[in-house]
Formats: structure tokens, sequence, C-alpha cells
């Protein structure tokens, strides 16, 4: 390993060095007085729940189709937090995740409709006519031709 003896002296140590360092066990502790950062910082292991309600705005033609479009389209997410408190030792990770099919029964509400707009025309005399080219949205429920599976409104 040495080629010769001189080689082996020079790598010796004095004994303030090696105190330097590795100072010596005192009292059964070691370091004591110059501890690592790490120490002190604890883990803790979180889980909570959390109640998510969503609220969709989905246009379809009835309702059946607007709940098979909801069933399509929704979904749970997994989403990953990893981040930092005040330095890089403080940190936080772990996952969460949206579950949308909870106990509650989903509530549906019509909001808006898309009905023919009202036109008129210098052809006929401008009287107002109802134009199915050009439909208008309305919030008005009077003014709603459709039922929510899609059939004609009786008053209609």
């Amino acid at each position: 390993m040495f080629n010769n003896n001189n080689e082996r002296d020079n790598m010796k140590l004095s004994k303030k060095q090696v105190e330097n360092k590795f100072p010596p066990i005192i009292n059964g502790t070691y370091k004591k007085d110059t501890p690592s950062v790490d120490i002190g910082y604890q883990k803790w292991e979180v889980r909570k729940t959390y109640e998510v309600e969503m609220l969709y705005e989905i246009v379809a033609k009835t309702q059946k189709e607007a709940d098979e479009l909801l069933q399509k389209e929704e979904q749970i997410k997994l989403e990953e937090v990893d981040g930092y408190g005040k330095t890089f030792r403080e940190t936080i990770k772990g996952q969460h995740s949206n579950d949308m099919s909870g106990d509650e029964v989903a509530t549906w509400k019509k909001i808006e409709e898309c009905v023919p707009s009202e036109d008129t025309d210098s052809d006929n005399d401008f009287k107002p006519f109802l134009n199915y080219e050009d439909g208008d949205w309305t919030k008005d429920e009077y003014q709603w031709l459709k039922n929510g599976d899609g059939s004609n409104h009786d008053n209609k």
C-alpha cells in the first residue's frame, strides 16, 4: 500500500488534527455543542377527509343526454402535493383526490334554453316572427319550449 515509511509518516495526523476531525465522546455525547441542523425536526402523517361539491353547467338536448355526458366526463383526480416551508428541511408531500360520487343525490335544475329568436323582416311588413335559424339563450322559464326529457312544454 505504501511505497516507503516516509509516505506513511507524512499521512499521520497530529493529535490536535485528530481531535478536530473526530471530537472525543464526552459524558456519552458526541458533537452536542455542534449538532446537525436536522436534529429537532419531526415528521407527521396526516389524513384529512374533505367533502367536495361540484357545480357543472351542461348543454345537451335532454337531461338524460346531459347525465350521460356527466357520467362520461366526471372523474376522480389524484394530485400530488410536494412543497416546502420556510426552509428546504420543512417539507410536505402527499396526495389528495376529489371523489365526486358521494352519498348525496345529484340535484338537477334547468337554468337556460336556446329558443328561436324574435325577428322582423321588411319582406313580412316588419311583423314579428320566430327565427329558428338564429337562437337566443334565455333564463326565463316562461319562454322555454322543452321539458327536461326533450318533450314540448304543455303550455306551448
